[in-house]
């Protein structure tokens, strides 16, 4: 019933198939751990899925299976990798990015052990740990260029289209018509103190992660990368006033550096050598990322916490996880040296991807802080500097944001 040899025994997940969820009933003393007093499982760890009773679980195989995202692995093993966009896992049971189920099912079998040495969870293995919940962002843009002007104006363009397409005529014209102020309208990005100052107010201290290549750029790099070099004077006056005001500066690598330790251990170094303090964690441009490659880059780049882990195209816990945690390395058959940390929800997902009133989009932000808090557990936010800018809009959003995160006091914000 729990088998902690599971692991062990899933020397490589190259059979599993696209993942499908058992939702698992739990006893009256467990309902509380539980959505709706149920757990969601993967297929593979109940011993009868057609009535999935929860002495017939293998309650450690389903919190391996989710947690180490197995059955991603072997979808990447035999497809290769989906970088970060969920629509690209096909037949895929949405429903386990929409909680934390390993947290959960951690607190069911802390209360089921306590239950069986007669006392209770508090006593047996203490309090529950604090929520923390930590911002971090991606410094894409500081100016307005040409590349930027093409990818955003072109989204904004396909979601114009998405929307027609949805029978939303009025919306379709309003996007559209913001496509074209995108492209050639002549917006001020110079926005981080307005973030700096939201984030002074609010008590926050967050992350900001910063491009550092210096290579001649290629037609792929040129359209995808960002445009700065992290050696200008005014940006390495900006690294010292972010670490010496207690903000946390972090790496962003290239577009085509999410398999490579070389290119990788360059920009940590070249951003260390501007940066008045270690360089120590990352997440990949782009979210490019490989569960076999990425994370095993990066730790021979030295680099040791990544928050790459999250969809393109949704939000949610791509690995049913709010846990900081050292991912399974498949190939040496041990933990990675590096620590991840999930990063559950960007701007773009409650704007971009999915545009949203914002009655709704303060709904969707509360949901997922919510969540975290439930279960006690970690993950990270991303908002990226830029789109504070007028262009975009979005800085009412990051005030909703840190509001709501204001509004919930049990936790801890970085």
């Amino acid at each position: 019933m729990l088998d902690r040899a599971a692991p062990q025994r899933l020397a490589f997940p190259s059979a599993l198939s696209a993942l499908s969820g058992v939702e698992v009933t739990l006893p009256d003393w467990a309902r509380p751990h539980g959505v709706e007093g149920r757990l969601l499982v993967p297929r593979e760890a109940c011993a009868e899925p057609a009535q999935a009773q929860w002495t017939r679980v293998d309650w450690w195989l389903a919190a391996f299976l989710l947690l180490e995202g197995w059955h991603e692995r072997a979808w990447e093993r035999r497809h290769g990798p989906i970088h970060s966009y969920s629509f690209r896992l096909r037949d895929w049971d949405a429903r386990v990015w929409q909680r934390a189920w390993v947290n959960r099912i951690a607190l069911f079998l802390r209360e089921w052990a306590a239950r069986e040495s007669g006392t209770d969870a508090s006593t047996l293995f203490g309090p529950l740990p604090r929520a923390e919940i930590s911002i971090s962002h991606d410094v894409d843009a500081i100016d307005k260029t040409a590349a930027i002007r093409i990818k955003q104006s072109a989204f904004m363009v396909f979601n114009a289209l998405r929307q027609l397409a949805q029978g939303r005529p009025g919306p379709a014209s309003s996007q559209a018509a913001r496509a074209v102020r995108f492209a050639f309208g002549r917006d001020d990005w110079s926005v981080p103190e307005q973030m700096l100052d939201l984030e002074r107010d609010a008590g926050v201290r967050s992350q900001f992660n910063f491009y550092a290549d210096d290579r001649a750029k290629d037609v792929t790099r040129w359209l995808f990368d960002p445009a700065y070099d992290i050696a200008d004077s005014a940006l390495r006056q900006r690294l010292s006033d972010l670490v010496q005001g207690g903000w946390q500066v972090g790496l962003h690598p290239s577009y085509d550096a999410w398999r490579s330790p070389e290119l990788i251990r360059a920009q940590r170094e070249r951003l260390q050598s501007f940066a008045p303090a270690a360089v120590t964690s990352c997440r990949q441009h782009w979210l490019r990322f490989s569960w076999q490659e990425t994370w095993a880059a990066q730790s021979a780049a030295g680099l040791s916490q990544d928050t790459t882990l999250m969809f393109n195209d949704r939000p949610g816990l791509r690995n049913s996880a709010a846990v900081c945690w050292k991912p399974w390395h498949v190939r040496e058959a041990r933990p990675h040296s590096i620590v991840a940390l999930p990063t559950m929800l960007m701007d773009s997902h409650v704007y971009d991807y999915r545009p949203m009133a914002p009655v709704e989009r303060r709904a969707v932000l509360r949901y997922w802080i919510d969540e975290v808090i439930a279960v006690g557990g970690e993950a990270a936010l991303l908002w990226h500097p830029h789109t504070l800018a007028d262009d975009y809009g979005w800085a009412d959003g990051y005030r909703e944001l840190l509001a709501t995160l204001a509004e919930r006091p049990s936790e801890g914000v970085a």
